[in-house]
């Protein structure tokens, strides 16, 4: 499954999305509809389990597993507002079963709950991504609910991937807010034909910087097409390189790219990644490292530095082009 996937499912789920439905139509026709198009098995009760009470007597209305990746998923009507006694109820749920994350959901609002964050349950609300807030939200979904970022025991960082998406965003809605006036006033007051070039003005004065005025033009800060960008990374003495294609999504680590032989103890769900890619011969051992044999694509960098490094890494911060910049640098705005 795929964003493309998630996008579809969305736009169907949208189109009879009038009244707040309730929990058990939330239940099956947007969440488990939504899990199938991200790449869980919802037909498998040990990856998608419903309604288990554990040994403490605690219930979720989901556990599910992917590889070592786990989260219980507490699902209400969409006419209520969730809080923290949801929060409460997913999360304690959530580590008696060893894991450290929850999700809440009434179908438009996904409440991330990280268990290691400290204070009131609302404090632990490590993000929220909502339904309706134009088509960002099958990017910031794919990217949180991707199973293979669970395969991979790479939740945390998609989490901060997603909530630096976000942050990108309110701050290009801020610029748009805050400096369309001074462009218009700039455009006015020296009679100059375009909001383009009266944008080129304002930063000649000093009145806007490059980047804001790239987004107000609607330009990315770096355009890229559809050329693929050369990427390296470096761990522990292992070296890879990947060729990523913004236009299409699509990473791939090279062949001849080292990897990391050992694991960290806690990535089972990456070290069995890598045990199947050995046993299907996209990797062989030498020495000590991991030799990838031929290219491999994977969903999300973070994915592919997983697997070099053996433990969880932002992809989007690690993979560095020839001059050093990041793999964020590149990424569609």
């Amino acid at each position: 499954m795929s964003l493309a996937d998630v996008a579809q499912a969305l736009s169907s789920i949208q189109t009879w999305l009038d009244d707040p439905p309730g929990e058990a139509v939330v239940r099956q026709c947007v969440v488990l509809r939504l899990l199938q198009a991200a790449g869980f098995d919802i037909w498998n009760p040990a990856e998608v389990v419903p309604e288990e009470t554990n040994a403490t007597g605690h219930r979720a209305d989901f556990l599910i597993r992917r590889g070592q990746g786990k989260f219980a998923l507490e699902i209400k009507g969409m006419g209520v507002t969730v809080g923290p006694r949801e929060y409460q109820q997913a999360a304690t749920y959530a580590v008696n079963e060893g894991s450290r994350w929850a999700i809440v959901t009434n179908g438009r609002v996904w409440v991330v709950i990280d268990e290691h964050l400290p204070g009131k349950w609302e404090d632990r609300v490590a993000l929220k991504v909502e339904m309706g807030q134009g088509d960002s939200f099958a990017a910031d979904f794919f990217g949180l609910l991707d199973a293979e970022v669970w395969a991979q025991d790479a939740f945390a960082a998609a989490v901060d991937t997603v909530r630096q998406r976000q942050q990108q965003r309110r701050d290009e809605a801020r610029i748009r807010r805050e400096k369309r006036p001074v462009v218009e006033q700039t455009q006015a007051e020296f009679e100059i034909a375009t909001f383009e070039k009266a944008a080129e003005a304002a930063v000649k004065m000093g009145r806007l910087t490059e980047a804001e005025r790239d987004v107000l033009v609607g330009q990315a800060v770096d355009p890229v097409g559809s050329a693929t960008i050369q990427l390296y990374f470096s761990v522990y003495g292992a070296e890879a390189q990947a060729h990523y294609c913004p236009a299409t999504g699509r990473f791939t680590v090279l062949a001849g790219s080292r990897a990391v032989a050992q694991a960290k103890a806690y990535a089972e769900g990456i070290e069995q990644s890598r045990q199947n890619l050995l046993k299907s011969g996209v990797l062989k051992r030498e020495g000590d490292s991991l030799v990838f044999q031929r290219d491999h694509d994977y969903q999300t960098p973070s994915g592919a530095a997983a697997a070099i490094s053996g433990g969880s890494r932002n992809g989007w911060d690690v993979w560095k082009d020839a001059e050093g910049r990041p793999a964020q640098h590149y990424r569609p705005k």
